[in-house]
């Protein structure tokens, strides 16, 4: 505590004239650029702050790991910043999960005990560097500006094999007739760039070949075969693919879309200022591009409201198909566990089970709980323990949450939440046509006995 202190009455002075920012641009430059920051110690989070808010940076703060994960699940950061001696969690353990599930965040480890053992431990498993208490405000800038830099020379290719496939240079060469803007995020399976050709703006995604597809040429067959699929989709509500394909010499796998401005749903859950109405429009939409998906034989795998862009109007587009899959494919294994943990169904961690529609149609279900509620149903510290949350725990009942909110919409929730997924909405055209149905005299045939039998089921979903 005494370090913190006088670390704080320091900041002021140690900041003067440090100009810092990453490529030695000016700070305002920087705004691009997310850290988060996970420490107990509110002190050490307040200061950290402190040092890298007025460089430009934005900042978000967490006091634990488990704080830290559903941080991961909503946002992209380009850098952590770790503690080590984290309860629960620990630093090094954060570390080995964040480079498994986000290779291109880059991290840095912060300690007050200092171990070289410990310290190589963690540079082995991925970390940028070690930062050993006390530091100084221009050791903390420089390890950041560092650790920033880096990443940016792996997404851009200049570090070689390490981001093979990636090289700009090749990239620029592969696709001649596009104009590269900027770099709209990078991951685990590649990287988007926002691309202009002939006065029209395109996302470009390329993805970053595997060791799989070396192994077996076949497979870019069969993934180009069903991005072809997915290129066939046109709906209002879906992001469209205009192209895909194995570009250049290098045979770099592209895939191109429409770019479209907005804001993620995540935003709009946080901001927590839509009406009842808007939230129920949005989830229509939805359910409506799931219904186009689905026609196709296609399973999204990943519905999350950072995979949801909502434009002016409250227009949704459905986006980010990395991960699908075309129903019946040989290209990943029916088993396998792919998206993000905290919106999976139950059935999805259960090897000796199909996944399908309805697996979409739970993810739905989660993604329209925390619209509604403000908050997520199923909840856990750690990655097995939202697992074990999803496969058993009974999330509490929206309306006492939202005292306001219908009895009916409770029940169309709790239809798509249903553990067993024969006792889901057997489709999202189901979902849609009951939405739809709010506060209209019209209705499906057969509605009101299915509306009966949903209000049944739905009474066994909640705590």
């Amino acid at each position: 505590m005494q370090y913190n202190r006088m670390l704080k009455t320091n900041i002021n002075k140690n900041m003067i004239g440090t100009g810092m920012s990453v490529g030695k641009k000016n700070k305002s430059d920087n705004s691009e650029f997310k850290i988060l920051v996970i420490d107990d110690d509110p002190m050490i989070l307040e200061l950290v702050s402190e040092i890298l808010k007025p460089q430009g940076y934005q900042v978000d703060l967490c006091e634990s790991s488990g704080d830290a994960l559903e941080r991961l699940i909503d946002y992209k950061y380009n850098l952590m910043l770790i503690d080590s001696k984290l309860p629960g969690i620990t630093g090094p353990e954060l570390l080995k999960y964040t480079k498994e599930h986000h290779p291109s965040i880059e991290v840095i480890i912060i300690t007050g005990n200092p171990e070289l053992e410990e310290a190589v431990s963690t540079v082995k498993t991925g970390a940028f560097d070690y930062l050993s208490k006390p530091f100084t405000v221009q050791k903390l800038l420089k390890t950041v500006e560092k650790a920033l830099v880096h990443q940016q020379q792996i997404i851009e290719g200049n570090l070689g094999e390490g981001a093979r496939g990636l090289n700009s240079n090749s990239i620029m060469k592969s696709f001649p007739d596009y104009r590269v803007i900027q770099n709209l995020g990078s991951g685990s399976t590649g990287v988007v760039l926002l691309v202009e050709k002939a006065h029209k703006q395109y996302a470009l995604k390329i993805l970053r070949p595997s060791a799989d597809w070396d192994a077996d040429p076949e497979s870019v067959n069969r993934f180009l075969r069903e991005e072809k699929i997915l290129g066939r989709i046109e709906h209002s509500n879906v992001i469209r693919i205009h192209e895909s394909g194995v570009a250049g010499d290098e045979k770099i796998p592209y895939i191109l879309m429409e770019y479209a401005e907005g804001k993620v749903l995540t935003y709009y859950i946080k901001e927590r200022k839509l009406s009842l109405e808007q939230k129920i429009f949005i989830i229509s939409q939805i359910a409506s591009a799931l219904v186009a998906v689905h026609k196709f034989g296609i399973l999204h795998r990943d519905v999350k409201p950072g995979n949801v862009i909502i434009q002016e109007g409250f227009k949704v587009k459905l986006f980010d198909f990395g991960i699908a899959a075309v129903r019946d494919s040989s290209i990943s294994s029916e088993h396998e566990i792919i998206g993000s943990p905290a919106y999976m169904a139950p059935e999805v961690f259960n090897h000796n089970h199909p996944v399908d529609n309805r697996s979409d149609i739970f993810s739905l279900g989660i993604l329209s709980y925390e619209l509604i509620t403000g908050i997520k149903p199923f909840q856990g510290q750690t990655v097995d323990s939202m697992i074990e949350a999803i496969r058993t725990a009974k999330p509490i009942e929206p309306c006492k949450l939202v005292p306001e909110l219908p009895t009916f919409v409770q029940d169309v929730l709790g239809c798509m939440l249903q553990k067993n997924p024969a006792d889901r909405y057997a489709s999202a055209s189901d979902v849609l046509n009951h939405i739809n149905s709010l506060g209209k005299n019209n209705v499906p045939a057969g509605f009101w006995g299915q509306l009966k039998n949903m209000m049944r089921l739905s009474a066994k979903v909640w705590s």
